[in-house]
């Protein structure tokens, strides 16, 4: 299927007379596999996804998907939005980050924002795109009458080509509208503002890393950017929730509305990872049609070595997509039981989730890296998908957020939630 193949089979979410099933949602992102296949080099060396994308991606009702059905959105559960990214990452895992982080977001709009900040932003229509970065440099936030003064730098803003607002997020400002570094923002009570597109200025300063080059993951900055309070978010990573959200009061006591951000924001990636692993299953088997082992002159498909490497990538790509999916549920369970007023959404749940969706991520890279290993150094040359996808992964585990440095605090939660330590 080509680019006007595409354009023609596309439904448009505008022309829809009924909202999706989540069935039809990823038949839709499977539809776009080719393409995105198709544009994986450019897409590396622009360093995000093209207009035409996500203008695709767009049309096809997919970043619609988290938001409110009292705005036109679709309202899913998270395990459908999770089985989507995964669709996307299997055609291009840049672009499946780049998708990932931006339409996630939705979510956090729509739980923390009071409901005349959530009318302004969906004013713009239930189509959303936003990256979240806490990567502030140099951030101030003066308070004056009505709001905030903004400026500041923030890098790693995934998602921002094509956005359509800038969330960043930085501690609570001093009454000069000085903060704090971002390590001390994961710890200490947090201020998001929320931007508008035509009001941050988007850097072309991505691309240069090892790999997810093409995750559109570029800096803002603002300069000067008057923030009304109503389009700002005060909260704490690490805060037991109990009762209603802003968003679940206003959206019905939607679970979905209702939970931890700590417990939400990896699970995206661990989504895009496990659509990784399937899209490195296709190529390894690829490899394996159309190339000879040796001097034997047989096809690799046909022989038990490769036969074995591939069964076992499938089971561990099958494990990491369970554990995904499961982990979004195991969110939407809490979260209902907190806006329920059951039982609360407490930080050893946000973290203990946190950590299984980094160790999806670190299967994912045995995957990968299983097959790179075996599929011939000529994979490993520039430009071949496998290479890409192995640098993608890592990349993906090498950042500062990663469970070796986070598997202590999840001890120390998990053995004062059982009672074996003081909570101080």
């Amino acid at each position: 299927m080509g680019k006007a193949d595409l354009k023609t089979e596309t439904l448009t979410a505008a022309d829809e007379t009924a909202p999706p099933d989540s069935e039809e949602l990823i038949a839709r992102a499977r539809k776009l596999q080719p393409l995105l296949r198709e544009e994986q080099q450019a897409c590396e060396e622009r360093g995000h996804p093209s207009r035409d994308v996500a203008k695709a991606i767009r049309d096809a009702g997919l970043f619609r998907i988290l938001s409110p059905k009292r705005y036109g959105g679709y309202q899913m559960a998270l395990p459908n939005f999770y089985a989507v990214i995964m669709e996307i990452a299997r055609g291009c895992p840049s672009t499946g980050w780049w998708y990932a982080l931006g339409a996630a977001h939705a979510v956090q709009v729509s739980s923390y924002l009071e409901k005349q900040g959530q009318d302004e932003v969906f004013a713009h229509g239930p189509d959303f795109c936003a990256p979240w970065s806490f990567n502030a440099d140099r951030a101030t936030a003066l308070p004056v009458a009505g709001g905030y003064r903004v400026s500041g730098k923030w890098a790693y803003c995934s998602g921002a080509p094509h956005a359509d607002f800038f969330m960043g997020g930085m501690s609570v400002p001093d009454m000069q509208g000085r903060t704090a570094s971002r390590e001390t923002s994961w710890i200490a009570p947090t201020l998001t503002v929320v931007v508008p597109r035509g009001q941050f200025e988007m850097l072309d300063d991505w691309g240069d890393f090892l790999g997810m080059r093409g995750s559109g993951s570029n800096s803002v900055v603002l300069q000067d950017v008057f923030v009304p309070d109503h389009m700002t978010i005060r909260m704490n990573h690490a805060a037991t929730l109990f009762g209603e959200t802003p968003g679940s009061r206003l959206h019905d006591g939607a679970a979905l509305y209702g939970g931890l951000f700590n417990a939400f924001a990896e699970g995206s990636l661990a989504a895009m990872a496990a659509g990784t692993a399937m899209a490195a299953i296709d190529e390894y088997i690829q490899i394996m049609k159309t190339r000879t082992a040796g001097f034997s002159g047989r096809r690799r498909i046909d022989i038990e070595d490769y036969q074995r490497t591939l069964g076992l990538a499938i089971v561990m790509a099958d494990t990491a997509r369970a554990a995904a999916i499961r982990g979004a549920e195991i969110y939407m369970e809490t979260s209902a039981r907190s806006v329920a007023d059951i039982a609360p959404f407490t930080n050893e749940a946000g973290v203990r989730l946190d950590g299984m969706y980094h160790m999806i991520e670190k299967l994912v890279a045995e995957v990968v890296e299983s097959l790179l290993r075996t599929a011939s150094s000529a994979a490993s040359r520039n430009g071949q998908k496998l290479q890409r996808y192995w640098r993608d992964v890592t990349t993906l585990r090498s950042r500062r957020d990663q469970l070796d440095f986070r598997a202590a605090g999840i001890a120390l939660e998990y053995l004062k939630a059982a009672g074996h330590l003081s909570s101080g």
